[in-house]
C-alpha cells in the first residue's frame, strides 16, 4: 500500500537558486525544448498518477522561468492552466521543457485527461510580491 502523500510547496525568490520541485504559471508562450535537459530548467514538476509534485507553488510576480515537466506515472498527463496555456501531452517516462511567461495573478493548473482533475490532480500557483534585494 502506498503511504499517504504530504502536501508540498515551493517558493521561488529573486536571485535565489531554484530547487527542483517549484513552478511558475505563466502566459501562453510555450516552446518545447529538449526533454532530456532538466539541468537547463529553473524548476522541475513531476506528474505522477493523480498528483503533481509539488502541489502548491509560491512564485514571484513578473518572473519568467524554464519549466521541466516530467511524467513519472504509468499513464499520460498534461498541465493546463486556467488562462488557457497547455503543456501538451507527456507520455510515461517522458519530459518536456517549456518557457513560461511571467504571471501576475494566482491561478490553478490541472491535468486535462478525463477524470484526473476530479481525482485531485491540480497544481495551485500563488503569485507573491518580489522580496526586496540588497
Amino acid at each position: 500500500m502506498t503511504p499517504p502523500r504530504t502536501r508540498t510547496r515551493a517558493r521561488i525568490g529573486v536571485g535565489s537558486t531554484v530547487a527542483a520541485g517549484a513552478l511558475v504559471l505563466l502566459g501562453c508562450a510555450a516552446a518545447p525544448a529538449p526533454a532530456d535537459s532538466p539541468e537547463d530548467a529553473d524548476i522541475v514538476v513531476t506528474a505522477g498518477d493523480m498528483y503533481y509534485e509539488p502541489e502548491r507553488l509560491e512564485v514571484e510576480a513578473g518572473r519568467a522561468l524554464q519549466l521541466h515537466l516530467r511524467n513519472d506515472g504509468a499513464i499520460v498527463h498534461d498541465l493546463v492552466f486556467d488562462d488557457g496555456w497547455e503543456s501538451g501531452t507527456v507520455r510515461p517516462g517522458e519530459a518536456i521543457n517549456v518557457t513560461l511567461d511571467p504571471r501576475t495573478a494566482s491561478s490553478v493548473a490541472w491535468c486535462s485527461v478525463p477524470g484526473h482533475r476530479d481525482a485531485g490532480m491540480e497544481l495551485e500557483v500563488v503569485v507573491v510580491d518580489a522580496e526586496p534585494t540588497g
